[in-house]
């Protein structure tokens, strides 16, 4: 089969696909590092600190995402989407085996969290390009009355790559003894990568041109794409802000919540073991995917802004008691705690990656969406979480950081459905 004889359903599963290797890989991170890397890469802290050290070299991604959205985000629209997808898939692929193979703090000294942290930077230089050029490949790709699923299926890859990661982790865990994983176990999942990075080459090189793309190309002059930045600046201002103010929603639950959540319980709720907690992902994970299809389906006939409004009155709502249960140290309540709050994440997922990018211009919409995402993304995974999690430290295990910021979310997609509401915002191309 040729790469153009692919079909629109075919494409978006192999955008799909991708983005859940490369997201296996960027998720993969942020899971270990909240339980093993503080030990073994910056062992000169205190317990607590040197954890808050290893998140924060997972947060530090969040910092170079913004330039990796200017630079695939010009790249996707300038050159095309499927080039951009294949040079972000190869640049996360090699970082995150480079972490597999990185000796320790223990054997090269300071060397080694150098390392680490360059290897993250270029993880969250590669992450900036992936998912909105696989959210265009899907709705760019798409019929008309079916451009709100299609556009779902990247994110949807999203929550396989977590659901993956899940797994790996569990498995790996108790395949080895959690004992060994601590202390080199951890490498094999990040060494798998090596058999998804192959296999996600293969689909990307498959895939055609979007249409939407091509008719563009052949209206606008690359001189003019050059200059691409000020046009969304200045013609698609709003647009950005809300759609930036729709995902802080999801990214600071996704980063807040989840995966801070392993670091939270490991240092102040000793009661769930890391086995526990990596059951309960799992489980999680696999909620976050069903609801997000079921959602995708449901928004191709449904007011997606009332959908993302409820999500976030439902973060409001659901904030103080989520962090409340886990503190209770019970494994039911902590299940409660993780399956009642991704709902709204799974509503999201679904209806959120066509929505916002149906709210820019094809010849600015990589661009426009990736800085979105990104500027969304640096927002909710690092600059509220990380002294949130300070906080917590200093105040003794308090939750209310954890629970402040995930209600000052929930706020953000709010206003960003209502904004939406008001623009009347109409799907491009259908």
């Amino acid at each position: 089969m040729t790469e153009r004889a692919l079909k629109p359903r075919q494409v978006a599963y192999a955008a799909m696909a991708g983005t859940a290797f490369e997201t296996y890989e960027y998720f993969l991170y942020a899971f270990v590092a909240a339980t093993v890397f503080g030990p073994i890469f910056f062992p000169a802290f205190h317990p607590w600190l040197g954890t808050l050290a290893a998140v924060s070299s997972h947060a530090i991604a969040f910092f170079v995402r913004p330039l990796g959205a200017l630079l695939f985000g010009r790249m996707g629209d300038r050159l095309g989407r499927r080039p951009a997808l294949i040079t972000s898939l190869t640049l996360m692929g090699v970082a995150t085996i480079g972490v597999g193979l990185l000796p320790t703090y223990a054997a090269i000294g300071v060397t080694a969290p150098i390392l680490l942290v360059a290897l993250r930077l270029l993880q969250g230089l590669s992450v900036g390009g992936e998912i909105p050029g696989a959210v265009l490949i899907g709705v760019e790709h798409s019929p008309p009355e079916r451009r709100n699923l299609f556009g779902a299926f990247a994110y949807i890859g999203v929550t396989i790559g977590f659901l993956i990661v899940a797994v790996s982790l569990l498995l790996v865990t108790t395949v080895v003894g959690a004992e060994t994983f601590q202390s080199w176990g951890w490498r094999i999942p990040f060494l798998f990568s090596a058999v998804l990075l192959v296999f996600g080459l293969v689909l990307r090189t498959r895939l055609a041109e979007t249409p939407e793309f091509i008719a563009a190309e052949s209206r606008i002059s690359r001189e003019r794409a050059a200059g691409r930045l000020g046009t969304l600046l200045r013609g698609s201002g709003r647009p950005l802000l809300v759609a930036t103010l729709i995902w802080i929603g999801p990214a600071t639950f996704f980063y807040a919540f989840l995966t801070s959540l392993l670091a939270y319980t490991k240092n102040y709720v000793p009661e769930l073991s890391t086995a526990t907690v990596q059951w309960a992902l799992l489980l999680t994970a696999t909620a976050l995917t069903v609801i997000a299809v079921i959602s995708a389906h449901y928004g191709n006939h449904a007011n997606r802004e009332r959908m993302i409004i409820i999500a976030g009155i439902w973060w409001t709502i659901w904030a103080a008691p989520s962090y409340l249960l886990v503190d209770l140290g019970s494994t039911p309540a902590l299940f409660t705690a993780m399956l009642v709050g991704v709902v709204p994440l799974g509503i999201v997922t679904g209806v959120a990656p066509a929505l916002t990018a149906d709210l820019f211009p094809v010849e600015v919409r990589y661009l426009g969406l990736a800085i979105a995402l990104t500027i969304s993304v640096l927002i909710g995974g690092a600059l509220l979480p990380i002294p949130a999690l300070a906080l917590v430290g200093a105040a003794n295990g308090s939750v209310v950081p954890m629970i402040a910021i995930l209600l000052v979310a929930g706020v953000a997609s709010i206003v960003g459905g209502f904004m939406v509401r008001r623009m009347h915002a109409k799907p491009a191309g259908a």
